[in-house]
């Protein structure tokens, strides 16, 4: 416990591009985290700091997030996955715990659908890509979605807009940084029109990179951890009348294999509201599937 955390660099030369991460602990267990939309590798810092003993884990920025540039990459689920995979394969990992929070469940699904040969487990926090989103659903999100929208926002709408992803509405002390860190590249115009433009992307590359009638294809253990407390998913404008518990009871009938549960006390943002909890879930849902 209590884990250090280094940040790090490494280039990947299939994607022309040099990867900002976070590692944390020295175990023979090897955890790969995705951070979602709009976020970064530090939204990890609470399960990085607080890993097992045998847990080394590592926590990445996607292109166009946190400290890794976009340097031209095509945002796309599929291109997010393939810097995901050649990412683990340049640091030499193998028998790889794959875990994602919300878009990052979606990337972490379409990389698990290749079937990896490094895959052992698929972990999907309050993922984006089982709740399903017809043809008049994503002509909301074209007119709603946009990159104006984003570029005007006030402080206290950032604000209010994270406040919404954490269990009680509350950003909690903290979480302090992630806002402060949104204002720091809301001070730098370029930055922030390209930071705007790129959760725009982000937002259409999930809606044209469906994966829920996929998910038959990945083969490893899949445990799924929704918050019961989640004001995001599913979507309370275009789905009012459809719960949480239904969509995972969805999700249950149609897949059975794999492994859903609901944490108390936790908004969309799980891995912060709950993150001893998702660590305890992650260690028995491995255990048991060694």
């Amino acid at each position: 416990m209590g884990q250090d955390i280094a940040s790090k660099k490494i280039h990947l030369p299939d994607q022309k591009l040099e990867i900002h991460y976070l590692q944390a602990g020295q175990g023979k267990t090897k955890w790969v985290l995705i951070h979602g939309l709009g976020s970064y590798a530090k939204a990890y810092t609470k399960i990085l700091s607080n890993l097992p003993g045998h847990i080394e884990a590592y926590a990445l920025d996607l292109p166009g997030f946190g400290e890794t540039a976009l340097d031209g990459t095509t945002i796309s689920m599929e291109n997010y996955a393939a810097v995901v995979d050649e990412f683990i394969k340049e640091l030499g990992l193998q028998h790889v715990v794959l875990a994602g929070h919300s878009m990052g469940g979606q990337v972490a699904m379409t990389a698990a659908i290749n079937q990896p040969k490094w895959l052992k487990s698929l972990i999907l926090f309050a993922p984006a890509g089982i709740e399903q989103f017809t043809a008049k659903d994503h002509a909301w999100f074209e007119a709603v979605a946009t990159e104006s929208l984003y570029l005007n926002l006030t402080d206290e709408q950032i604000r209010q807009n994270f406040n919404v992803n954490f269990y009680g509405m509350q950003l909690p002390q903290d979480a302090e940084f992630m806002y402060q860190d949104r204002i720091k590249i809301k001070e730098d115009s370029e930055g922030y029109k390209t930071y705007c433009s790129t959760t725009v992307a982000s937002i259409k590359a999930m809606l044209s990179g469906p994966v829920y009638d996929q998910i038959g294809q990945i083969k490893v253990p899949t445990l799924v951890l929704f918050g019961k407390n989640d004001l995001l998913i599913p979507n309370k404008i275009l789905h009012p009348d459809l719960t949480i518990s239904q969509l995972m009871e969805t999700l249950q009938n149609d897949y059975p294999t794999t492994t859903n549960k609901l944490l108390d006390e936790a908004g969309h943002f799980i891995i912060w509201d709950q993150s001893d909890k998702v660590v305890e879930e992650i260690q028995n849902f491995t255990d048991a599937h060694k």
